[in-house]
C-alpha cells in the first residue's frame, strides 16, 4: 500500500464513526419530527372532539339550571377546560382528564368502585348522550396507530445506533408497553420528547 492510500484509508477509518454518528443522529430527528407532527395530528382532533363534547354537555346541565354544588363544581371544571387555549396542547388534554377521569376507564359509569350518586349518573348521562364512548374509541384507535407508526419507523432507526444507545431507546420504548401510569397517549408523548433529547 502506498503512503497516499495508506492515508486516505487512515483519513477514512477516522471519519466513519463521525459519520455514522452523524447519519444516526439525521435519523433519529426525523424520526422525531416525524413522530412529533403525528402526534400533534391526533391531539388537535382529540382536543376539537373533546371541546365539541364539552360544549354540548355544559349545554345540556345548563338547560337542567340545577344548583347542586357538584353539578356546579362540573360546570366550573368544564369552564376552566373551555378556557385553557386549544394551541397548549397538552395543557389542554390534561385539563379534559382532569374534569373526566372518573369516566375514563368505564362505559361512562363512573368509577365502579365508588357509590355511584344521582350526580355521578347524571353527568354520565350527559357524556353518554353527547359521544363520550366514542371518543375515548377515538384516543385508543389513534393511540394504537400512532404507536405502531413511531415503532416501525423506530426499528430502522435502532440499526443506525451503537450496542448502548439501541439499549437505552428499547428500554425507554418498553415503558411505553406497562400497564399503569400515564395513559398511552401521554406515554407515547413522553418518548418522543425524550428521543428528541437523547444524546443532544
Amino acid at each position: 500500500m502506498s503512503y497516499r492510500n495508506f492515508l486516505v484509508f487512515l483519513l477514512f477509518a477516522l471519519l466513519t464513526p463521525s459519520l455514522i454518528k452523524s447519519s444516526g443522529d439525521q435519523n433519529r430527528h426525523r424520526l422525531f419530527l416525524q413522530s412529533n407532527q403525528a402526534l400533534q395530528t391526533i391531539s388537535d382532533q382529540l382536543i376539537f372532539l373533546a371541546t365539541e363534547l364539552v360544549d354540548n354537555v355544559v349545554e345540556d346541565l345548563l338547560v337542567l339550571d340545577s344548583q347542586n354544588s357538584i353539578v356546579l363544581g362540573y360546570l366550573d371544571r368544564f369552564d376552566a377546560f373551555t378556557a385553557v387555549n386549544a394551541n397548549h396542547t397538552e395543557q389542554k388534554l390534561s385539563s379534559f382528564y382532569g374534569v373526566v377521569e372518573d369516566y375514563l376507564d368505564s362505559d361512562t359509569t363512573g368509577d365502579p368502585l365508588r357509590p355511584s350518586s344521582i350526580e355521578t349518573q347524571l353527568i354520565a348521562l350527559c357524556l353518554q348522550r353527547n359521544g363520550f364512548d366514542r371518543w375515548k374509541r377515538t384516543v385508543q384507535t389513534r393511540t394504537a396507530q400512532l404507536q405502531k407508526l413511531i415503532y416501525r419507523k423506530l426499528r430502522k432507526h435502532l440499526e443506525t445506533l451503537d450496542r448502548e444507545d439501541r439499549v437505552a431507546v428499547e428500554r425507554r420504548w418498553k415503558r411505553i408497553l406497562t400497564r399503569g401510569g400515564p395513559r398511552r397517549l401521554e406515554k407515547l408523548r413522553e418518548f418522543v420528547k425524550w428521543l428528541g433529547k437523547f444524546r443532544d
